[in-house]
């Protein structure tokens, strides 16, 4: 009864505590007795009062901020990213750190274990209090948490998950470069943080969609929910990294509008892109996608009228089978495609008019991501959070 109580508080926010009755389905007497029993373990906190009518003001019930804190780890080429979120969901701080010359496994963990512990004494949370750890990588991730393989850092068959988890003493998952943390991120503390139900629509490097209902993600059987990137919307189209020809993400991703752009005559580009795209050292594809935007005049002609309108399309074709899918009342449209692109965002909301289905009535919110796109860090505290709000019964007792 007590975790039960603990979901429901955390999915509505401060809650009068006459209310917990209802959406539980039990009596008043037995939801009390489980409230006292969570204020007085620390789990729940008294959040003011409501009203300001006649009848005497209802104390508001959160979950208590400071009863526990989840860590996102970033292990990234060159760099460490750490992030931490509260028992609440709210974000507490976050620090980045260069990676030393040794990038050995126990080099690493050192490292990871100064930067967490120095992270945990800023944000006042106790190390002993951590409920859970995300950890990314750029390379192969067993589902075991084994790093199979990541060039950047020379590891193979690294036991990371173990390590971690014998160090931290908590729940540990350790996820490679493809999966999206972002949905969780976003419904947490984003633009999906008001909505029983969100679609994160991802566009970058790849494609993806997540579905978040109540607080809990979709991932389905295998943890791939949502990967419409691999799906075909140009039968015969150009290759895709997966095997199959003309899939969404080898016509509208980051690399694929790059790489159409690299096939254009010079004489069809500005300057400012051409330069880019020649650029020996290569450029990054959010740069380019990024100036090449900007220069996007939208004439009829202009070679990246008709690429973009191309992408554009794709993109639209994606979140709006995300959103017959799933039908969420927000649309966050995300990455480094979309972030600071209100040309591109107006253009896909615009498509998604007259593809969706009853457009009209379907009240659906198409809105920008707040979350730092590229902070997988902190998309993953928020992940471990949802995860836990899941099923918190293993912890809380009752």
């Amino acid at each position: 009864m007590d975790w039960q109580v603990l979901q429901v508080v955390h999915r509505l926010g401060a809650t009068p505590q006459h209310k917990l009755a209802e959406h539980i389905g039990r009596q008043r007497s037995t939801i009390n007795g489980a409230v006292q029993r969570l204020l007085a373990s620390g789990w729940l906190a008294r959040a003011g009062r409501s009203g300001t009518g006649r009848g005497r003001p209802a104390i508001l019930l959160a979950v208590e901020r400071d009863a526990g804190c989840f860590a996102g780890i970033d292990i990234a080429a060159s760099e460490l990213h750490i992030a931490l979120v509260g028992a609440d969901g709210a974000l507490l701080d976050d620090v980045s750190a260069p990676l030393g010359d040794d990038r050995t496994l126990p080099a690493v963990m050192d490292q990871i274990d100064l930067n967490l512990r120095g992270l945990l004494s800023r944000a006042g949370a106790r190390p002993d209090r951590l409920l859970g750890v995300w950890a990314g990588v750029g390379g192969a991730v067993d589902h075991h948490g084994v790093v199979v393989t990541c060039a950047s850092l020379g590891w193979h068959n690294e036991p990371l998950g173990d390590t971690l988890a014998n160090r931290c003493g908590c729940k540990v998952l350790v996820q490679g470069s493809a999966p999206v943390m972002n949905a969780a991120a976003e419904a947490l503390m984003g633009a999906g943080r008001d909505a029983e139900s969100l679609v994160y629509f991802h566009a970058g490097r790849g494609i993806s969609a997540r579905f978040v209902q109540r607080g809990q993600q979709l991932a389905g059987a295998t943890q791939r929910a949502g990967e419409l990137g691999h799906v075909v919307v140009e039968p015969g189209g150009p290759a895709c990294a997966c095997g199959n020809r003309g899939c969404l993400e080898a016509v509208a991703s980051g690399p694929a509008i790059v790489e159409s752009l690299r096939r254009l005559p010079d004489s069809g580009l500005p300057a400012s892109v051409v330069k880019l795209v020649r650029d020996s050292n290569g450029c990054p594809a959010s740069k380019i996608v990024g100036a090449a935007h900007r220069e996007w005049s939208g004439e009829v002609g202009d070679p990246l009228t008709e690429l973009f309108s191309r992408a554009t399309n794709h993109l639209a074709m994606g979140a709006a089978m995300a959103v017959a899918a799933y039908d969420p009342q927000v649309l966050v449209l995300g990455g480094y495609l979309f972030e600071n692109n209100v040309g591109l965002l107006d253009a896909v909301r615009a498509a998604l008019e007259k593809m969706v289905l009853d457009w009209d009535t379907r009240g659906l919110d198409v809105v920008e991501g707040e979350v730092i796109s590229q902070n997988r860090a902190v998309g993953g505290a928020a992940e471990m959070c949802q995860r836990f709000w899941a099923n918190p019964r293993g912890v809380v007792v009752g």
